[in-house]
């Protein structure tokens, strides 16, 4: 693929770090460094511009810079932001999950060559295969009805690497359950999620010669939400950065670590950034929220932080809303009620500045019935969303997006579509396969600018002119082509999505004319003026008679929730949870008994 000159826009926006010292610094720094980060404090933008300046100053083509962060949604938000910045993905610049860096830049170049005990050619199995393949062995292992969880045993294989240490031996049944996973799915000549970032680590840490070659391709590594990529990457982080020679700049939030039941550990984080070679950066002003809220975040958090507001005179709204028949009359009083005053509370509101959020799909379930009822067009993303947002949904979603009149305004921009096209492609293009490439896809997209064509219409021709040859020649693709089928099936009769336009498709990452219904989890990154908080009962959040651990993860979760917002927050709650048999009275959570509490007594002895 040519090589592109390296943008200089950033410089045009580097110029505003300097009202903020700690941006400032972060951007500034030469080594390693590790930037702690509360919501709303300009990470991201810190972390986009320090980036693009490391490849325009410090990196020369081809060499490059990887990019690694959590979800893919959270790659697909840094890369529109650095494409606002002139840059985009290319073979100098990944961005990506830490599942996707293991595959293209660790497994599928080095693996074979290091003798690693997986299948060649490395094929993906499908979400659906894998996990078939885990609950098959965990029958096979205990009987049909075991006691023992499928999420532990995922977290025991990805979190305890010495296989041969007492910590690996010290839970036999989980550890007995992952190695006949491993078996099964060779077997079948798969590997699966897990699979990656394990192996990824091992080339890592036990083969020297992968050192160099990973530096001389990517001399720089950023991570974003570094509390959230768990024990595996950290030690790729720690031997790439202390070992390798790699210029390491990390992001992350410890009171934002809210995937610990995968294996993420925020006290890893604080372990990296307490390293005598790295530089230690702290953000505290918080340009998003009401400086109430901030002030309610620490509270919720039960310990100071220091984090202050950019404007202090804004006003904020933090309302509790005792509603007493269940999570139903919760979500009918935010559709009928709460939404309809916050739009008109502020001239310019959308539905898309609304965020309406709980705990699981089934929280989901009952919201989307009532937007529906209440007719609200929303977005939805929780575990029952009718397919997952992965690189290949996600780059179709904005095709979509294009062809429905983004080309208009370049959003988003065709050749940032085209590289995310050939990115796909395992081997290296040469010249001509390249331009080939590239205008096949253009000529693809302007054929079909139509500002509301049938979505089905258009999947369907994407898959057909494009995407099918493609996964059918890319085992390691097969994962994700799974949930392009997903994605066709929901768009096509009886399918939840059928009769989307692509404007419509196109919007299913967010749109100001969607409202917004996330899981608590789902959330974090997203900043809203209106969130609204469903299901705040004992029993839900935290368990009752959860244990400290799980207490202090469900403070967090609640903790992400609420720095969600900008200018409102409410919270709903009913005083019970449901049971098989009726009702379980435990009141209101816990963290809203707190909360007041600490709000009162600070308005009590405010001067």
């Amino acid at each position: 693929m040519p090589l592109r000159r390296v943008s200089t826009a950033y410089l045009d926006q580097a110029s505003s770090l300097n009202r903020n010292a700690q941006q400032r610094a972060a951007y500034d720094s030469k080594g390693n460094c590790v930037v702690l980060a509360g919501p709303g404090s300009g990470k991201t933008k810190t972390l986009t511009l320090k980036l693009a300046r490391i490849l325009a100053e410090d990196v020369q083509a081809p060499r490059g810079v990887a990019c690694i962060t959590y979800s893919q949604e959270c790659a697909r938000e840094l890369g529109r932001r650095l494409e606002a910045l002139g840059l985009r993905e290319g073979p100098n610049l990944f961005v990506g999950t830490v599942h996707g860096f293991c595959l293209r830049h660790l497994l599928l170049p080095y693996a074979q060559l290091a003798g690693l005990p997986l299948p060649f050619p490395l094929k993906m199995a499908t979400p659906s295969r894998a996990k078939m393949i885990v609950e098959h062995a965990g029958e096979a292992l205990f009987g049909l009805r075991h006691a023992y969880s499928a999420i532990e045993m995922g977290k025991h294989r990805r979190s305890v690497l010495d296989r041969q240490s007492e910590q690996w031996e010290a839970e036999p049944e989980l550890a007995a359950w992952a190695l006949r996973v491993e078996a099964a799915l060779r077997r079948e000549a798969l590997i699966d999620f897990d699979d990656l970032v394990i192996n990824g680590r091992k080339l890592i840490a036990e083969f020297d010669w992968v050192l160099p070659l990973v530096r001389s391709k990517f001399p720089a590594l950023v991570v974003d939400e570094y509390q959230d990529l768990g024990v595996a990457l950290h030690d790729i982080v720690q031997r790439l950065a202390f070992d390798g020679g790699v210029r390491l700049f990390a992001v992350g939030d410890y009171d934002q670590t809210v995937y610990g039941f995968t294996g993420a550990d925020g006290a890893l984080l604080q372990e990296l950034a307490e390293h005598p070679e790295v530089e230690r950066i702290q953000l505290q002003l918080n340009y998003r929220a009401a400086g109430r809220l901030i002030q309610a975040s620490e509270m919720v958090l039960g310990e100071e932080r220091g984090y202050r507001a950019s404007d202090p005179a804004r006003g904020a709204v933090i309302d509790f809303v005792f509603r007493p028949d269940g999570l139903e009359d919760q979500a009918a009083f935010a559709m009928n009620e709460i939404v309809p005053a916050a739009l008109a509370a502020k001239p310019g509101r959308r539905l898309g500045d609304i965020a309406i959020l709980y705990k699981d799909y089934k929280g989901g379930n009952i919201a989307a019935e009532a937007a529906i009822a209440a007719g609200y067009p929303f977005v939805r993303v929780d575990n029952a969303a009718p397919y997952k947002k992965v690189a290949l949904t996600s780059w179709i979603e904005d095709c979509s997006a294009w062809c429905a009149g983004g080309w208009r305004q370049a959003v988003p921009k065709l050749n940032g579509l085209i590289d995310r096209w050939l990115g796909f492609h395992a081997r290296a293009l040469s010249d001509d396969d390249w331009q080939k490439a590239s205008l096949q896809l253009t000529r693809f997209l302007w054929d079909r600018r139509q500002d509301d064509a049938l979505a089905l219409d258009f999947v369907r021709s994407i898959r057909r002119d494009l995407l099918d040859e493609l996964t059918a020649d890319q085992p390691s693709l097969a994962d994700q082509s799974q949930e392009v089928e997903r994605l066709t099936s929901a768009l096509d009769i009886d399918g939840p999505m059928v009769g989307f336009t692509t404007r419509e498709l196109g919007s299913q990452d967010g749109s100001p004319d969607h409202l917004n219904l996330l899981t608590l989890h789902s959330s974090k990154g997203c900043e809203y003026d209106v969130v609204v908080m469903l299901g705040l009962d004992r029993g839900a959040l935290p368990w009752n008679k959860a244990p400290p651990a799980q207490i202090a993860a469900d403070r967090r979760l609640f903790y992400v929730g609420l720095t969600r917002a900008r200018d409102e927050v409410y919270m709903l709650y009913s005083g019970w949870v449901p049971t098989r048999n009726g009702r379980w009275a435990l009141g209101r959570s816990m963290f809203l008994d707190e909360l007041e509490a600490r709000l009162a007594a600070a308005e009590e002895f405010a001067p």
